[in-house]
């Protein structure tokens, strides 16, 4: 006869149930909890104006929110808000009131009155970048700098946060160029080594980035660092400034700063290499991208104007 097994109950110690929030808190990017943790206090604190419960919030609490945010801000802002008061709920275990029919619907009526579509960053395009190098003054430590950054992170399809975060200790120099471990990813996903070949050129970021090591003498650590206007290198760059950089260099090229930001370098290799075409998964392995989704959009965005119906015109 067989006897049936008692259940068993854990029970967790103190030690257990931390190290049980830490991978969970691991769980989403640092940009991305930055903005929830944002998004919260903001909608905390018109809470406490109102004197309404936050936590757990009313359907009513929300829809009022969200009908007074409408009136200034972007759709995709009013979006985000909303996906972190659900994430706060969730956390908390209380019941999202997100996901009502009254939200749901008042999400949609602003969306079709705000419009959900934004404009977005052009992409570097491969031609641009020489306008921008050409602009830089290589005699100066802070233009070997940004002439690496902006190389390098081309070539690697570079997110701004994975970017700022290499160390000298994640490049490899090779006869063929560089391998780079990319260890800070949006995704969180495990370590990505990248390739980056000798262009044997100018615009090489593989000489760039050599160069900018022995100028700066770095040995170890955080690969890209602030210099401040006595040309003293200092700690780690923040990401903000791959931006900011970018823009600089772009401005001086005589286009509209305002057009692009830090992701351009990334959606501009993408671009770039399927307009001269490069297959969708040699684009892949440089982005880290595991699906196709968003590559698709680079690879429909770079094939354009190849085989383009409208080019019979030339036969007029």
């Amino acid at each position: 006869m067989l006897v049936p097994k008692q259940k068993q109950f854990l029970s967790l110690n103190q030690k257990q149930k931390e190290k049980i929030h830490y991978y969970i808190s691991q769980s989403k990017s640092e940009n991305t909890k930055k903005s929830y943790s944002a998004d919260w206090k903001h909608f905390t604190e018109w809470c406490t104006f109102h004197n309404v419960s936050p936590l757990p919030a009313s359907v009513e609490t929300i829809c009022f929110y969200l009908t007074e945010l409408a009136e200034t801000h972007k759709f995709s802002t009013i979006r985000r808000r909303l996906s972190s008061i659900s994430e706060a709920h969730k956390l908390k275990q209380h019941i999202s009131p997100t996901k009502s029919m009254e939200v749901v619907a008042l999400v949609e009526g602003i969306k079709r009155e705000k419009g959900s579509r934004q404009k977005p960053k052009k992409a570097l395009m491969l031609p641009i970048l020489p306008k921008l190098i050409d602009q830089m003054d290589t005699t100066t430590i802070a233009g070997i700098r940004d002439k690496a950054i902006i190389l390098l992170g081309f070539a690697l399809a570079s997110r701004r946060s994975e970017l700022v975060a290499l160390n000298i200790e994640d490049l490899e120099f090779h006869d063929f160029g560089v391998d780079v471990r990319v260890r800070e990813t949006k995704t969180k996903n495990d370590d990505l080594i990248k390739g980056v070949i000798f262009s044997n050129n100018e615009y090489c970021p593989v000489k760039a980035t050599e160069q900018w090591i022995e100028a700066a003498n770095l040995h170890s650590g955080a690969l890209f660092r602030s210099i401040d206007r006595h040309q003293n290198i200092n700690g780690r760059l923040s990401d903000k400034w791959i931006a900011l950089i970018i823009k600089k260099y772009i401005e001086a090229a005589g286009l509209n700063p305002k057009d692009f930001a830090g992701h351009s370098l990334r959606s501009g290799l993408s671009t770039s290499a399927a307009m001269m075409g490069m297959t969708d998964i040699s684009i892949m392995k440089q982005t880290g991208h595991k699906t196709r989704e968003m590559v698709d959009r680079y690879v429909q965005a770079g094939q354009r104007y190849k085989n383009n119906a409208s080019s019979i015109l030339k036969n007029l």
